[in-house]
């Protein structure tokens, strides 16, 4: 980890351990206090030891200084030095009391074992609630333990009675250390990764939004262009159509030749102009979702395609729809409207042209096929399936590039999913698959 941390976060860090060490460290005041003074009483009463009072009074007096730090206004600034002290003051007080015990000839078993166990209960319940004096308490404690154990071990009246005992003591308190050392770092750790998850969610949710602005300048400009563009088309359409009908007498047929070439990819422009719209406007506005039955949707769109009767019989339609899927028919109708123009326009050169429109049920999805037996295309390209101006023909066939993108976003408004595969020979397919759940009703 890198150990030049930010400013902000080591501030961000100090005042949460003050924060944590404040809560902590005005309840453990209150009970040290008021234990302290309980088990002075037990001192006298049931242990029979004498002299205890001042090592009690300093453990008390942590406590009250810390209580007082709160209603001193320069102290507060202490918080977690002050916890410390509060901290030592106990430790100190049960070292005091344990000299009495160790140095004294007369001691009994009852005294060594209360001591030892209040010792245990101290070191433990210290190294849980120190917070933020942590670093403070592993040097100060560190410290205090070696010199007692010292004490204790030079100045018992009996070393080989009273060594487990000291033993006891010497490793509850390396034990306390230790924790409160993993404790620190293990906070410290936790501390900077949500400080750093924080940093990485803020700039995410900045790059998003400027994303989302990018996103929404070029639809705006998209929309703007292909919206301004239209008005100059159909005029120079207007003017077209205008200058041939009055002059189409007297043109030359290579004049007409070129006006004809002009109208052509007039015509291309405005339809491309026109699909730019559609694919700017997908994804501005909620799905307005209904059932939508596909049999009905795909005959009016073939209409659409083929008004002609007599083209009509010369192609080979066929419809195997089961499912009435619900999703945004405005949406759907641009989807499988670009789908089936593809799927007539390349197949419109074949000695039979055959369409199919089928779905088929699988593991949690209704997926539809639109399928052709026209020149397919190179399954090479596949990875390209859905961009923007990526033809799979050249200029053989008309179009604009954008079908396919459409469907794709649409797709994807809907939750599904978009492929297609082109087998050598045998045209080109199409999938839509839906996911099943509510937006699937069967018939």
């Amino acid at each position: 980890m890198n150990k030049q941390q930010p400013v902000s976060f080591r501030e961000d860090y100090r005042r949460e351990l003050e924060q944590k060490t404040l809560r902590v460290g005005f309840v453990s005041a209150v009970i040290g206090a008021l234990a302290s003074a309980a088990f002075y009483h037990l001192d006298q009463a049931d242990l029979h030891l004498a002299g205890t009072l001042p090592w009690r009074a300093i453990g008390v007096g942590g406590g009250v200084l810390f209580l007082l730090s709160r209603l001193i206004k320069p102290l507060k600034k202490y918080t977690v030095v002050l916890h410390a002290v509060q901290l030592l003051g106990y430790l100190i007080m049960m070292s005091g009391i344990g000299y009495l015990v160790f140095s004294n000839p007369e001691s009994t078993q009852k005294q060594l074992f209360a001591l030892t166990a209040g010792f245990l209960s101290v070191w433990i319940i210290e190294s849980l609630i120190a917070q933020g004096a942590r670093k403070i308490m592993m040097y100060a404690a560190g410290t205090l333990l070696i010199i007692i154990t010292i004490l204790y071990a030079t100045n018992s009246n009996s070393v080989a009675d009273n060594a487990g005992y000291i033993f006891s003591n010497f490793m509850v308190g390396v034990f306390a250390i230790l924790t409160m050392r993993n404790q620190e770092r293990y906070e410290f750790e936790r501390a900077y990764n949500m400080h750093m998850l924080e940093l990485s969610r803020d700039r995410v949710r900045r790059q998003a939004a400027d994303l989302q602005a990018k996103n929404e300048n070029l639809i705006m400009f998209t929309r703007a262009m292909s919206h301004d563009l239209q008005g100059p088309l159909r005029r120079v359409r207007s003017f077209l159509d205008l200058y041939i009908f009055r002059s189409s007498k007297n043109l030359p047929a290579e004049t007409k030749e070129y006006l004809d070439l002009a109208i052509q990819h007039l015509d291309q422009g405005q339809k491309v102009v026109h699909d730019l719209l559609i694919y700017a406007k997908i994804g501005q506005n909620e799905l307005e979702k209904e059932a939508v039955d596909l049999n009905t949707l795909c005959e009016q769109i073939i209409g659409e395609q083929l008004p002609d009767e007599e083209e009509r019989k010369t192609m080979e339609i066929e419809y195997d729809l089961g499912q009435t899927i619900f999703g945004d028919e405005k949406l759907l109708w641009y989807l499988f409207s670009n789908l089936l123009s593809n799927a007539i326009k390349f197949s419109s050169k074949q000695e039979k042209p055959k369409v199919s429109v089928r779905s088929e049920e699988t593991a949690g999805e209704t997926v539809v096929v639109v399928a052709d037996n026209g020149v397919g295309f190179d399954e090479s390209f596949l990875e390209e399936l859905g961009r923007p101006f990526k033809r799979f023909h050249g200029t053989e066939y008309a179009g604009t590039g954008i079908g396919l993108s459409i469907v794709t976003q649409i797709m994807k408004m809907h939750q599904g999913r978009f492929w297609a595969e082109s087998p050598p020979g045998e045209g080109a397919r199409f999938y839509c698959a839906f996911p099943h759940g509510p937006q699937v009703v069967k018939k």
